[in-house]
């Protein structure tokens, strides 16, 4: 008897610690992710040309309103996981135009995946992606949507992009709808894309989201589809931050801007970073160093930064990770935490990643070497030195640069994993 009691408590002691062990971490997809990108732009817009051809035409960082993503560049650029975003938002004039557009960008990528589907396939859900992305070496597509004007009109358009496979939606893009203030671009050209948010902002009018905008996110949520506050005026972005909190939803910005470094109305102040962060969420940068250039700064700019350039995109993502690791405890809920010891899913959670807007309406980042640049041509120079962020295929070659000028790598090859669990969160299918 006294021996059974004995194997008993052993026993039982075993499964005591066993309930104090952490659990174990699930193994993680590492690699590129490209939070946003347009290879159908031509459809809504067919100035841009055709994508995803199978030519690589010769291009340099000046490339703006010309189609970049080529099927050979795309295979070049060391990217998993890409997010195709369709959009129809400046073009619709009413929502069932909407829908077609939108449904002819997602069928022309499936149709183009169809075709190539040794180099590619299609996801339409995380697990799916999950598979792809540790079973083949094929990059990876996803749905994606950027601008929910005209296409959230009804309270069932949310689920029924859901069944098409999209899992992210930009819920604002350039100009004020029926869904909420976007942020107001510097400069003429923004006054003129969207006079409205300028004569808002004039007589200090709302800029916020609507009420069918509140409703929409929401339903989106719901619908197991993340909401992308990219583009938002700075009312909409902070309402939409409180709405995401009551409802338990992880905000993203997929190409964002911080405005301790560039202070326009579509950046982020560092304690909205913090919280989309507390919330669950992910915040990433745009690619385009033009773009991240210091405006008004309140953090110090080194004197040897070389505007335009990736040089910018590193100054920028420098300072994100710099933020969320001084805010890792509060972050994780572990006050107190060493930012030193975060284990490989505390990791994942404070990732950073990128978004190049691939045939968005810019240029990327010029060319920091050569003559009347920041710096020489190195003595063995690589074809970005020379002509810049020019595709696609030039990543590895960017990456390169910037982890020789010293950026660290590893949030970003960890933004993959991160924005599966996000996309298993919104449906649901999350582990915790």
């Amino acid at each position: 008897m006294i021996r059974a009691a004995l194997v008993v408590s052993l026993l039982g002691a075993a499964r005591a610690q066993d309930r104090t062990d952490p659990p174990p971490q699930r193994p993680q997809v590492r690699g590129q992710i490209d939070w946003q990108g347009h290879p159908a732009m031509h459809l809504p817009w067919p100035m841009f040309g055709r994508g995803l051809r199978d030519r690589d035409p010769w291009m340099t960082w000046k490339h703006q309103f010309r189609q970049t993503v080529h099927a050979p560049y795309l295979e070049r650029s060391g990217v998993r996981l890409f997010l195709a975003a369709a959009m129809a938002a400046e073009r619709a004039r009413n929502p069932e135009q909407a829908r077609r557009l939108i449904l002819r960008q997602l069928r022309y990528v499936e149709d183009f995946v169809a075709a190539h589907p040794d180099r590619f396939a299609l996801a339409r859900s995380p697990a799916q992606a999950r598979e792809l992305l540790t079973s083949t070496d094929k990059i990876v597509l996803v749905h994606s949507i950027e601008g929910g004007r005209q296409i959230l009109t009804r309270t069932e358009d949310a689920a029924f992009w859901a069944t098409q496979g999209v899992a992210l939606v930009t819920l604002i893009h350039l100009y004020d709808d029926e869904l909420g203030g976007a942020a107001l671009n510097p400069g003429l050209l923004g006054r003129m894309v969207n006079p409205a948010a300028a004569r808002k902002r004039r007589k200090g009018l709302d800029r916020g989201l609507t009420e069918r905008g509140r409703a929409a996110l929401v339903e989106l949520g719901r619908a197991g589809i993340l909401v992308d506050l990219s583009h938002m005026s700075p009312q909409a972005a902070a309402q939409a931050l409180e709405l995401t909190a009551e409802q338990d939803m992880p905000p993203v910005v997929t190409h964002g801007f911080l405005a301790s470094i560039t202070k326009v109305e579509r950046a982020f102040t560092e304690a909205q970073v913090v919280e989309i962060y507390r919330q669950g969420g992910s915040f990433n940068l745009g690619l385009d160093g033009v773009a991240l250039d210091p405006v008004e700064p309140t953090l110090p700019i080194p004197a040897e930064l070389c505007p335009g350039t990736l040089d910018s995109f590193r100054f920028h993502h420098q300072a994100v990770q710099r933020l969320l690791h001084d805010h890792a405890g509060e972050i994780l809920g572990a006050p107190g935490l060493d930012p030193s010891t975060l284990d490989e899913d505390q990791r994942t959670a404070l990732a950073t990643g990128w978004s190049s807007d691939w045939n968005g309406w810019t240029s990327h980042s010029r060319p920091m070497h050569g003559p009347g640049r920041c710096q020489p041509l190195p003595q063995a120079p690589l074809e970005v030195d020379v002509v810049g962020l020019a595709h696609p295929g030039l990543l590895p070659q960017h990456w390169q640069r910037l982890e020789e000028a010293g950026l660290d790598l590893d949030p970003m090859q960890r933004s993959a994993e991160q924005f599966l669990r996000l996309w298993e969160r919104a449906r649901g299918e999350d582990e915790g």
